[in-house]
């Protein structure tokens, strides 16, 4: 029983110092682990680490937040979260980490972090990472502030780290912002979309490719810009099944190649300029790029049916270029180009034939360069009340920093009718302004000259400035038939031969055109004029000398046929008519001086030629509408006085 008794009190010592050797080992390792935790703070610069909530289970640990800063290169760089958990399951073999989930982690990185010294930590990220952190990383809300006002917000999910090969990134909806002054926009997000990043390679040289799946998408929010620069309004690119590779190292924090390519389809509610209509683009394209350039080429378009092909390219050492080729085709084309730029004129309508750009933008540090062709194939249709038909040939284009230039060498046009035809028209010249005054430029004219009537109406070859209004243009007309005039002329039974000659001053300021001392006169040996006497014999009654003038104008050959030539700005047409000859009905044919003045109200006279259908059903048709339409506004003011 004694021996019983000792045995069991040597047991209890035992434990006793078992135990007691249990917390001596305790005590001492939790000394060294602060020791070692105190060290690595100190050596990694990490400061205040902080946590409040702590709750251990078998399930796992959790944090209610926790805070942490570290000090490097004179910055501080802090990272806060907000409901950590690290959960583990059991095994036989002991507990295996699963996941590590954080509702809320928010990062500030002040500045890029200098790249370590030789001799320093290791230069490369390990692949094989601390067997602390789970396989899987899951970031519900993720804040991360980056150095020149970027921030970055939205979810991470990283997996299968284990595997250095395998690893993955996925994104269902992050945010970027970042200033980006040069293109004049906010920012950007993912929206609604998937990114995945697969990470493969040593541990000192990795790779990773970043596919977008569907509907990823970036948006961007215009702001304001300067004038004459180009804003954009909810910029929108989606680049499903584009693919970003990349090789990298973080320590340096190095990019070492860069490939992407993929489609790409950018939209816009509006590109505002002062040369456009607001309204919405579209661009279908494919983008490829690396670390040395940008390229995109697609399809451009805006809602009013516009649409150039494009190609960009943008090489990073170098100038940026953009190339764009259109070509617009019949009523279609000119609908969709008057509903794209703000300058075309309202009362402009292409019909028929095809209008191609072949442009070139250049952007070097100097300024933008614009230079390229615009072809005219064909091209007809109406402005206002005039048919036009059959316009070809080139203007060049050529838009250098604040300089603006085109210029043509040939440019045809088939007919000009307002009511009168003008044919083969030719033109040849050129314009420069500048980007601040672009309609107060100097014209300069090489070649201006149509066929009339027969003969042929030329301009001198001048130069003109355009700010200094009013403007003089001398006209010259040679070899116009009398009797082709007499043809147009509405009114039945006249008859004339003969060519005329003369020059007309023409004055060009803003409130309209207008001639002043013009001279024509007839070419020797002179001609005929018969006016029929039943449209004459009103201006006879009571008037013996008129009724002489009467009987003369209806067979009447003159040898002499001289007028001056004045038009007002309201469309009143002036001739002092001198004639000089003889009617055989009027004193045997003894020679007769004349001095008739005529006055005609030209767009009267062109409206009667008009209706008359001498230009083609279009011009008729908009002619009677306009008549309609005054004659209706005139009853209803009528009706009111």
């Amino acid at each position: 029983m004694a021996g019983s008794v000792a045995s069991l009190m040597t047991l209890r010592r035992l434990i006793f110092w078992l135990l007691f050797l249990l917390m001596l080992l305790l005590i001492a390792g939790s000394w060294y682990a602060r020791i070692a935790w105190q060290e690595w703070q100190q050596e990694n610069g990490v400061n205040d680490p902080e946590w409040q909530g702590l709750d251990v289970s078998l399930a796992g640990v959790r944090l209610q937040d926790f805070s942490v800063s570290q000090r490097r290169g004179g910055e501080t760089y802090r990272a806060e979260g907000e409901e950590l958990s690290l959960g583990w399951s059991w095994h036989w073999h002991g507990p295996v980490l699963d996941v590590l989930r954080v509702g809320r982690l928010t990062v500030d990185i002040p500045a890029w972090p200098e790249p370590e010294k030789p001799g320093g930590p290791s230069e490369s990220v390990p692949a094989d990472l601390p067997l602390w952190l789970p396989d899987t990383v899951v970031i519900d809300r993720l804040v991360v502030t980056l150095p020149d006002d970027v921030r970055a917000e939205g979810d991470l999910a990283l997996s299968q780290l284990s595997v250095p090969g395998e690893r993955k990134l996925v994104t269902d909806a992050m945010r970027l912002e970042a200033p980006m002054t040069g293109i004049h926009l906010a920012g950007w997000q993912f929206h609604s979309g998937q990114a995945n990043l697969l990470f493969a390679g040593k541990a000192s040289e990795r790779s990773a490719t970043l596919e977008f799946s569907d509907e990823t998408r970036l948006e961007f929010t215009g702001v304001d810009a300067p004038d004459n620069t180009a804003q954009l309004d909810k910029l929108g690119i989606t680049l499903t099944g584009t693919r970003v590779t990349a090789s990298y190292d973080l320590r340096p924090m190095v990019l070492q190649s860069l490939a992407f390519e993929g489609p790409v389809v950018a939209t816009t509610a509006a590109i505002r300029h002062p040369q456009l209509l607001p309204q919405p683009w579209r661009l279908d394209g494919r983008l490829q790029g690396s670390l040395q350039a940008l390229s995109l080429d697609g399809r451009l378009s805006s809602d009013a049916g516009a649409g150039a092909d494009i190609a960009v390219s943008v090489p990073f050492d170098g100038v940026a270029e953009v190339a764009a080729e259109m070509t617009a085709t019949g009523a279609k084309a000119g609908a969709a180009l008057a509903g794209t730029f703000a300058a075309w004129p309202q009362e402009l309508e292409v019909g028929e034939g095809s209008i191609s750009t072949d442009l070139e933008l250049r952007l070097p540090s100097a300024g933008p360069q614009l230079r390229g062709d615009i072809r005219f194939d064909g091209v007809g249709g109406l402005y206002g009340r005039t048919a036009w038909t059959g316009l070809d040939g080139k203007v060049t284009v050529d838009l250098s920093g604040e300089r603006v230039a085109m210029r043509t060498s040939g440019l045809v046009l088939a007919t000009v009718n307002p009511g009168i035809a003008l044919s083969d028209i030719r033109i040849s010249g050129g314009y420069r302004s500048t980007m601040d005054h672009p309609v107060a430029g100097t014209l300069t004219l090489e070649q201006a000259s149509a066929q009339l009537l027969g003969g042929q109406v030329q301009i001198t070859p001048a130069q003109w400035q355009l700010s200094e209004l009013p403007l003089r243009v001398p006209v010259e007309l040679n070899g116009i038939e009398l009797s082709e005039l007499m043809q147009v002329y509405p009114a039945e039974g006249l008859a004339g031969s003969g060519v005329l000659a003369g020059t007309l001053p023409v004055w060009v300021s803003a409130a309209g055109v207008s001639v002043e001392a013009g001279q024509i006169a007839a070419l020797a040996p002179g001609g005929t004029l018969k006016l029929p006497a039943d449209r004459l014999r009103g201006m006879a009654r009571d008037n013996e000398a008129m009724a002489l003038v009467v009987r003369a104008m209806q067979n009447f050959n003159y040898k002499v046929l001289n007028s001056t030539v004045d038009y007002d700005r309201d469309g009143k047409l002036v001739l002092g008519l001198r004639l000089e000859g003889s009617s055989p009905e009027v004193r045997d044919g003894h020679p007769i001086v004349l001095n008739i003045n005529l006055e005609e109200d030209i767009p009267a006279l062109l409206t009667s030629l008009q209706l008359s259908g001498r230009v083609n059903e279009a011009v008729t048709e908009k002619v009677r509408k306009l008549m309609q339409q005054r004659d209706a506004q005139s009853q209803s003011t009528g009706s009111e006085n």
